[in-house]
């Protein structure tokens, strides 16, 4: 029986600044609805890494293959297109703060042109599906952080993207929280079949979050 194709291939990748590879020729790929993770030391070029994977920041060299497209040689349209199947989680939340939690996922389902007469019920949902269906009228400055980062991970899910990527998307909470945030991240992978890409520096994450590291 044929092996399903990779939906992430990342081929010989470099990444070069000011003359110097932060990023060296990396290889590797991500099977479809698995939990994946890439750690590594501060300043190792992770988060460069990731960020290519969403062509938030082009290779200098390289492949890059999300779900059969190369993007390497994709055109702006076909790049958009593809970054609306791809969720990005924050290690600092990255939410606005005048703005309600239901405001900032609107804001979210609006970019991504969900229907806005649809997006009442789809904020419900997002904020039950990460256990925060209460907290929709408050502000980012009345939640915990780990409260902020379901919110992130909640923005993330509203389009429906089949990829998730996570950099380092526990670091700035404590322990008890972010096993909290992996348990999470694990039901919405079980549930929803989310491919994810975790990074990460820290090892007690990579122990009890990926399938592969």
């Amino acid at each position: 029986m044929a092996q399903p194709k990779p939906i992430i291939t990342v081929d010989q990748l470099v990444k070069t600044y000011d003359g110097k590879n932060v990023v060296d020729s990396v290889s590797f790929e991500v099977k479809k609805g698995e939990i994946f993770g890439i750690v590594g030391l501060s300043g190792a070029g992770k988060s460069t890494l990731v960020r290519t994977i969403n062509y938030l920041q082009a290779p200098s060299h390289g492949q890059v293959v999300v779900d059969g497209q190369e993007l390497t040689k994709a055109n702006r349209r076909e790049i958009a297109a593809i970054r609306k199947k791809i969720g990005f989680i924050f290690q600092n939340f990255n939410l606005v703060g005048n703005r309600t939690i239901a405001q900032n996922l609107a804001f979210a389902l609006t970019a991504g042109g969900y229907p806005e007469k649809q997006q009442p019920a789809r904020i419900q949902e997002l904020l039950s599906l990460v256990g925060l269906s209460e907290r929709q009228d408050n502000y980012p400055s009345q939640l915990s952080g780990g409260q902020k980062q379901r919110v992130g991970i909640a923005r993330a899910l509203a389009n429906d993207p089949d990829i998730l990527l996570c950099d380092e998307a526990t670091s700035a909470l404590d322990v008890e929280t972010a096993e909290e945030i992996i348990q999470i991240l694990k039901d919405i992978n079980q549930r929803l079949h989310i491919t994810i890409v975790f990074i990460t520096h820290q090892l007690e994450v990579a122990r009890s979050l990926f399938d592969r590291v």
